[in-house]
């Protein structure tokens, strides 16, 4: 193990991470308008450093509008079900315009108060800053599946700082992010249950959790410079993640992205080394408390080949694993993409092939399921090749479409269920009731097919629409079904901008029905065998559900407007993850003041 990681490490001595880049102002109450069509697959969950080059639909400039806004497979308006805030890019060039800010205000339902700054101004002649600051917090009720109705707190406090300075062929950006979110364990399964009940059956019943993420990312980059005869987008990114319940986890990546034109031919590079420490968990290695540690290399290079109707990418993506309680683990899988464009700007036809390893944590999972156990200790996930094929274009210079079709191979994947483990000195006379409100994750290896299509269209800046549809089929090794997942997903948005103060937009979103698994696992203590003795079982169904969403805001005047948001106005009752409903029909109301 030593010899390779001595090995990975004098190849990787020349190579910084690409980090994001910094950002500035942006509105997050409202419906961002830049439609950035993307893949139809994206199974990661992981907040590891990585640069993705599946294919995905790139407008001409002349056709989008030239506000922000990207689709997310969630409800992205309801309250809280939203990724976290980011703010747009800082504007590219250190003439443009500067020195601007936004104050948004705001009250709901449920109790829920808001307030959000954006702050960005020339630093220097050559240095842009910016600030970001936001609250978002809820204290109303919930009612379950059950007709339990519970108390739900939520709140998210982000706090963010920019910078970028523009050398004379070069830009360094940095930023530096407090994050904090706050919740509680409110959810469970089954019939209704007495809070005495409650109480006494799950560990983390009512229990609050917060999550606080800090950390800086630095970028360098010459990406924009035409005349480089190397081009080169460095980074560091470092974030410090910390909970209530006592777990801990330090992420830091390295690495670079390169490429350089060779006489017939592009040459590329991605090349990253991240490490990850974790405490507090219940190590699967070991079978004890405490931490664990990782250190994943990733080396991919690849060539670029680029006529006037055609391109091809050929290379390889190379991960190794260094664990501190296992084997390492090496990765290689493809890195292929061709495309062919028989009708330039109209028609595209590409395939390709790619994969990659996901080093997981508590804190990424937690980003995705915010219910899971704490002391969970979560496995790598290596997706030996997804296969992509489709194609791309536009019907009419305003109408872009996309149909797509992926098929992955996935080792260990993770699912969620709730799982209750009973130690006993001999047989009960019943089964025991399910105990516990928090999910513990199991792996299988998947195989997964999606099509996907997207369509978008902007019949000036006055009308945007943008509708995607992805369709899921799963097979499985072990698992009676890919628990939490859907088979159908679909997003419906328009934009209307009329002439006048009032600008409309709204949101549907389908999720299908999903099957979700609680489970009883009996140890018998005066017997001698190994493992579980009786596993009882409950498949439950979670309802497809449509989650409709309409947003108004009112221009008074150059530096003030007012704004509406409906959120799930069809009062749907629904649940991402089992025993934990959404909020229903929510309104939030504020006002906007720019200067």
């Amino acid at each position: 193990m030593k010899k390779s990681f001595q090995y990975h490490i004098a190849s990787l001595a020349i190579l910084l991470a690409a980090g994001q880049q910094a950002h500035a102002q942006q509105d997050s109450t409202r419906l961002k308008q830049e439609v950035e069509v993307v893949k139809a697959y994206q199974p990661s969950i992981s907040d590891a450093f990585k640069i993705n080059d599946l294919p995905q639909i790139k407008d001409e400039k002349k056709d989008k509008p030239t506000f922000n806004y990207i689709i997310n497979s969630q409800p992205v308006f309801s309250t809280f079900e939203v990724k976290p805030v980011q703010a747009a890019q800082m504007v590219g060039e250190p003439k443009a315009e500067l020195g601007k800010g936004l104050l948004k205000a705001g009250v709901g339902n449920y109790l829920t108060p808001y307030g959000e700054l954006f702050y960005n101004t020339k630093a220097g002649k050559n240095s842009v800053f910016g600030l970001h600051f936001r609250h978002l917090s809820s204290n109303g009720n919930v009612k379950l599946i059950n007709d339990d109705k519970v108390d739900a707190p939520r709140s998210e406090n982000v706090a963010e700082l920019f910078t970028k300075h523009f050398f004379r062929r070069s830009t360094l950006s940095t930023k530096l992010f407090f994050d904090r979110q706050a919740h509680s364990y409110y959810g469970y399964a089954g019939e209704r249950r007495s809070d005495e009940a409650k109480e006494d059956d799950f560990p983390y019943w009512n229990d609050k959790q917060a999550f606080s993420k800090g950390g800086i990312q630095l970028n360098l980059s010459n990406e924009e410079d035409t005349r480089a005869n190397l081009n080169y987008d460095f980074g560091l990114n470092y974030h410090y993640f910390g909970t209530k319940t006592g777990q801990t986890a330090n992420k830091a990546t390295v690495g670079s992205f390169l490429q350089k034109d060779f006489d017939t031919f592009r040459g590329l590079l991605n090349a990253s080394v991240g490490f990850v420490r974790t405490d507090s968990i219940l190590n699967q290695t070991t079978g004890n408390f405490g931490h664990k540690q990782q250190i994943l290399l990733n080396i991919s290079p690849a060539i670029l080949l680029e006529g006037d109707v055609a391109s091809l990418k050929a290379g390889i993506n190379t991960f190794t694993l260094f664990d501190d309680d296992d084997d390492a683990r090496v990765l290689i899988t493809p890195n292929i993409l061709a495309q062919w464009s028989p009708v330039k700007d109209n028609l595209t036809l590409y395939a390709g092939a790619n994969g990659r390893m996901e080093q997981n944590n508590y804190s990424a999972i937690a980003a995705e399921n915010r219910f899971v156990t704490p002391t969970q200790d979560i496995r790598k996930t290596e997706y030996q090749y997804i296969l992509t094929g489709g194609i791309k274009g536009k019907f009419h210079p305003r109408l872009n479409y996309r149909f797509q079709v992926d098929y992955a191979n996935i080792k260990d994947e993770h699912f969620y269920i709730f799982n209750t483990n009973n130690f006993l000195m001999d047989a009960p006379t019943s089964p025991l009731p399910p105990r516990t409100n928090t999910f513990d994750v199991v792996y299988d290896d998947l195989k997964q097919l999606s099509l996907g299509a997207e369509l978008y269209y902007t019949a000036s800046d006055l009308v945007n629409f943008h509708l995607q549809g992805t369709y899921y089929s799963y097979e499985l090794d072990s698992l009676e079904e890919a628990w939490h997942k859907p088979d159908f997903e679909l997003t419906l948005s328009t934009i209307i901008n009329p002439e006048g103060p009032l600008k409309f937009n709204a949101d549907i979103f389908f999720k299908g029905e999903r099957k979700a698994l609680e489970q009883s696992e009996s140890f018998y203590l005066a017997s001698n065998s190994i493992g579980p003795h009786d596993v009882d079982q409950t498949v439950h169904t979670l309802a497809s559900y449509i989650d409709m969403n309409v947003g108004v805001e009112y221009q008074y005047s150059s530096n003030l407007s007012f704004f509406g948001r409906l959120n799930n106005f069809a009062f749907q009752q629904y649940e991402n993850w089992l025993g934990y409903s959404q909020q229903s029909f929510n309104l939030l109301v504020g006002a906007s003041f720019s200067f």
